[in-house]
């Protein structure tokens, strides 16, 4: 076993007894977070990609629609009986999960915008360059643009079709 196996066996090892120790002693904050993070589980199961991007966008709005129960638990009486009734009020169902779901709708329109984003910018680049281009053929001439002596005197004999000068 090399020595980068080993270190990530122990790091996982030495993560799992703080997450278990964590879980017994926070138990009703635990019992709330895997009940408020299931559309984060089910993002992470059903995301194909090697990035998670659905994972963490909806990971970390469904985290942000959790958190103020969780500081509630935390700042008024952590029990199992407060833990219990915070679980079953439709209105923390409704934060956590409307949350979830702005995380989803964040990891499918996002790639939309940012691509007319770049886009436009391209396009504004290619207009930036093609004003570019006419002034210094004004100021240079046709030669300039990439055009010939060559296809100069095939315009003029009408060698191009439907592109070439009349004379």
């Amino acid at each position: 076993m090399s020595a980068n196996a080993a270190s990530s066996a122990a790091t996982k090892t030495i993560m799992f007894v703080l997450v278990a120790g964590g879980a017994v002693m926070f138990l009703p904050s635990m019992m709330l977070l895997v009940v408020g993070m299931t559309p984060t589980m089910a993002a992470w199961l059903t995301d194909r990609r090697r990035e998670k991007y659905a994972t963490l966008c909806v990971g970390c709005m469904n985290f942000t629609g959790v958190l103020p129960f969780l500081i509630e638990l935390w700042t008024q009486d952590h029990t199992y009986e407060h833990a219990f009734q915070v679980i079953s009020s439709p209105f923390t169902w409704l934060v956590m999960f409307g949350a979830a779901a702005i995380g989803w709708a964040i990891y499918f329109v996002a790639p939309g915008l940012v691509g007319m984003f770049i886009a436009m910018r391209a396009d504004q680049r290619v207009e930036r360059l093609r004003r570019r281009q006419r002034d210094l053929v004004e100021e240079w001439g046709p030669g300039v643009a990439g055009s010939s002596d060559r296809d100069e005197e095939a315009a003029k004999k009408g060698g191009r079709s439907g592109g070439g000068r009349e004379e």
